[in-house]
């Protein structure tokens, strides 16, 4: 008797309050409305490894996959791309800005050095300009796309349906 006064009492607050079980509907049919290419949302492809989306970029000029990592506040290479870079003349001792201490996946504190990339430039078409990046002195680390480039844009959203990742410009 107590459990069918309770269900009722609960059903009685939650119809007097206004709030209806919301309904989920997913589209099968599947089409994105971005299916073109607008000026102001730019769709880049991305390879899906192991669950992480790869996107193609260019660092100073030298093509690279990049993870898009938006758990991420800073965009990272690693010591490997940072002194093939060197080495070439794309980047240069003025492009360090000296070392950062930044916390990582597993809690630990580590300290990287921190540079100021020239550009990145995302799918050919999106330029980031003067981006601050780590350097992981892990050679074998992830390269990240993090949010000092995401918070570039005006909004992303992943298409997994076409494996795009569609990028709204801010407007000018």
């Amino acid at each position: 008797m107590k459990k069918l006064l309770l269900i009722m009492t609960t059903g009685l607050l939650l119809h007097s309050c206004g709030n209806k079980p919301k309904q989920i509907y997913i589209d099968t049919d599947y089409t994105s409305q971005y299916s073109m290419e607008t000026e102001d949302v730019i769709r880049v492809p991305y390879e899906e490894r192991g669950g992480v989306k790869h996107l193609k970029v260019k660092v100073n000029g030298m093509e690279l996959t990049m993870i898009l990592d938006p758990g991420s506040s800073n965009t990272l290479i690693s010591k490997a791309e940072a002194d093939y870079m060197y080495a070439k003349g794309w980047l240069t001792d003025a492009h360090f800005m000296g070392t950062q201490q930044a916390r990582i996946a597993d809690g630990s504190i580590i300290e990287n050095q921190i540079v100021i990339l020239d550009e990145i430039v995302i799918g050919e078409k999106i330029s980031c300009k003067n981006v601050e990046a780590s350097i992981a002195e892990n050679v074998t680390a992830p390269l990240l796309l993090g949010n000092e480039v995401l918070d570039r844009v005006a909004s992303y959203t992943v298409d997994n349906i076409n494996k795009v990742i569609e990028f709204k410009l801010k407007q000018r």
